[in-house]
């Protein structure tokens, strides 16, 4: 599976709001029950190669998780530099949060950018990103 990105829609074959149940014969997950920590039955169900995550509430995926490849205008987002980021999605990124991880000491910036519905996973102030987070557009709506 090549993990393409359509802004708010979906990650290769996997799409935001469809059931889980049309994936699950044809991939082999390895699945994490969170429903003891959520107010609405979770599941995340992670593939390895490439490493992403549906994160499933309700059993339709609310939001993918992509932390190895994920490809947009031909271009894979996981290890681009957030400037050269911004540039490639014609968006500066909206807020800035601070995280502390337990991959080391330095810190992980995420970042919004709400018009590709996605939440952006970086390395230190403007780093290099690790991870990037699809959304939805009703992740959006106020």
């Amino acid at each position: 599976m090549v993990p393409v990105l359509i802004p708010f829609k979906q990650v290769g074959v996997f799409v935001l709001g469809t059931e889980i149940v049309q994936y699950l014969e044809k991939f082999e997950f390895e699945v994490d029950d969170m429903s003891e920590y959520m107010v609405a039955p979770t599941i995340n169900y992670r593939l390895s190669n490439p490493e992403i995550t549906l994160f499933v509430s309700d059993n339709l995926i609310d939001f993918i998780g992509c932390y190895e490849e994920l490809l947009y205008k031909g271009t894979n987002l996981i290890g681009l530099h957030i400037d050269q980021f911004s540039v490639l999605v014609d968006e500066d990124y909206g807020e800035e949060d601070e995280l502390y991880t337990d991959e080391g000491d330095e810190p992980h910036y995420v970042y919004e950018y709400k018009n590709v519905g996605l939440q952006v996973w970086a390395k230190g102030r403007l780093g290099i990103i690790s991870s990037i987070m699809v959304n939805g557009v009703d992740h959006y709506v106020d």
